[in-house]
């Protein structure tokens, strides 16, 4: 079983985006009134390369189109600064979700939306979904279980 992400986005201007993100209004029949303020990822890519320094690229995740999408537009539309907490819960050896890792953006700006609305005839059973890439100031990442925690500042320095 693949794990579960959930984000909670707040913008500067335009504060908890995430607001109501996974209510029954918003995603329709996969709504999850425990994560009624956090948008449902379906997919979360992000990478560092080395070249001389450590190189950050922009965190990449998939979305439902949902009551996100429109604020997400104009956050990037108005290059709204945006800090982000992804929780990742996977099923625990009794068989219960738990957080496990969490991700962290801080001062990010969206530099890639992308919306996909599938073939109505030949993806019949597929949903809308949005691709989207925020460039970040500082990322942390924190492994709860194992209690290990880093941060790294995206600038371009040379060591």
């Amino acid at each position: 079983m693949s794990d579960l992400i959930y984000l909670t986005l707040k913008g500067r201007k335009q504060g908890l985006i995430s607001a109501g993100c996974s209510s029954i209004d918003s995603i329709g029949n996969k709504g999850q009134l425990d994560r009624k303020d956090q948008i449902f990822i379906y997919n979360l890519n992000h990478s560092l390369t080395w070249d001389q320094y450590a190189r950050h690229h922009p965190i990449t995740f998939k979305k439902p189109v949902d009551k996100s999408s429109p604020l997400l537009g104009i956050a990037m539309s108005e290059n709204e600064i945006l800090d982000g907490i992804f929780d990742i819960y996977r099923a625990s050896q009794f068989g219960i979700q738990e957080l496990y890792y969490t991700i962290k953006v801080i001062e990010a700006t969206i530099v890639d939306l992308a919306v996909y609305h599938p073939h109505s005839i030949t993806h019949a059973g597929a949903q809308p979904q949005e691709t989207i890439s925020l460039r970040y100031k500082s990322i942390t990442w924190t492994h709860h279980i194992a209690g290990t925690s880093a941060y790294s500042i995206w600038d371009d320095r040379v060591y």
